[in-house]
């Protein structure tokens, strides 16, 4: 008996999970494994249905986790499954993410047991509350300033040069309650005395101030800040790693194995469990960057040359500080 086989729909169901034609007939075990040759004469058919034997739909069908009628259709475009998705409720999120925030997601999962797909669902939420925490924590910081004001101006009394500071504290304490009542998160609204005084929107702003505070009041260790750089998104939102311990220990700090993790060479979730503990380091590193192609990985180590002999050929222009005399 056959069943048939179209074979553009067993093309796109074997691509969806990321399996070469071996890979599929590897997961084809047992007395009804479906061999190599088979499943490319099935790919390659240039009718529209290969009539396959029954048996070898039936486990081509079960490897993939589809239903054997599926495998007779022409599987539908994605123009198709998002009008589907969209009739039950669900609509596709598409953007672009770099490495490292591909890194964060994994991390998150890896160590708190939160998936990604979860993670994405409740990110409004915990974005709001973070925001409402930031305003809350400048209310209270506007209070304190108040209070503060207040108590100078009674302690300088007569003194003008007290009374000057107090009211422009007052007055600044004013401007600050207006951008939390807009919910000015990032102080974009502040008033133009502060930048006459120094206030740098690409150093710093209320809302990433109070990013940092919290990681620190919490100690939350799994998370760390880089200065190094102005802002990760327009908005002003800091660079940010989530376990960076971690990532140091499975990559052994070795700049080619987190380039594995980064390019989504490797998956945390796939790193084998006999390679995980701290004596197997050397073995795990290894493994990780052998699955960075040999020309990527070739690429990348004669640019980080590059850029390595770039900075120390400059390095060596800056003048040096002479010690200061010590004698008398």
């Amino acid at each position: 008996m056959t069943m048939p086989i179209h074979p553009d729909t067993l093309k796109a169901y074997r691509k969806s999970k990321h399996w070469t034609q071996k890979k599929l007939s590897d997961n084809t075990k047992g007395p009804d494994k479906v061999s190599l040759p088979t499943i490319k004469r099935i790919e390659s058919a240039k009718t529209f249905h290969y009539l396959a034997n029954n048996r070898v739909a039936k486990t081509l069908a079960k490897a993939l986790g589809v239903d054997e009628a599926a495998l007779s259709r022409p599987r539908s475009t994605e123009e198709d499954r998002e009008a589907d998705a969209r009739k039950i409720g669900y609509r596709p999120l598409r953007t672009l993410l770099d490495g490292e925030t591909i890194l964060a997601f994994n991390m998150v999962q890896h160590i708190y047991g939160i998936p990604i797909r979860s993670q994405i669902v409740m990110a409004p939420l915990f974005t709001a509350l973070l925001a409402e925490a930031s305003l809350n924590w400048r209310r209270e910081r506007v209070d304190e300033i108040e209070a503060a004001a207040n108590r100078l101006m009674d302690l300088g009394r007569g003194n003008f040069s007290f009374a000057n500071a107090a009211y422009r504290s007052i007055d600044g304490a004013a401007g600050e309650r207006e951008s939390i009542e807009k919910r000015d998160l990032f102080g974009e609204d502040v008033g133009q005395d502060a930048y006459d005084l120094g206030y740098d929107p690409s150093q710093n702003n209320p809302f990433a101030d109070f990013l940092k505070h919290l990681a620190k009041k919490i100690g939350a260790k799994t998370i760390s800040f880089d200065n190094d750089y102005e802002w990760k998104t327009s908005e002003g939102l800091p660079y940010y790693r989530i376990g960076a311990d971690d990532i140091s220990q499975l990559t052994g700090d070795s700049p080619d194995a987190e380039y594995a993790l980064l390019r989504g060479h490797v998956r945390l979730k796939d790193i084998p469990d006999n390679l995980r503990g701290d004596e197997m380091t050397t073995e795990r590193v290894a493994w990780m960057i052998a699955r960075i192609p040999a020309e990527e990985l070739e690429e990348i180590r004669v640019e980080r040359e590059k850029i390595s002999e770039f900075l120390e050929r400059n390095l060596a222009k800056l003048p040096v500080e002479a010690e200061g005399d010590n004698h008398a």
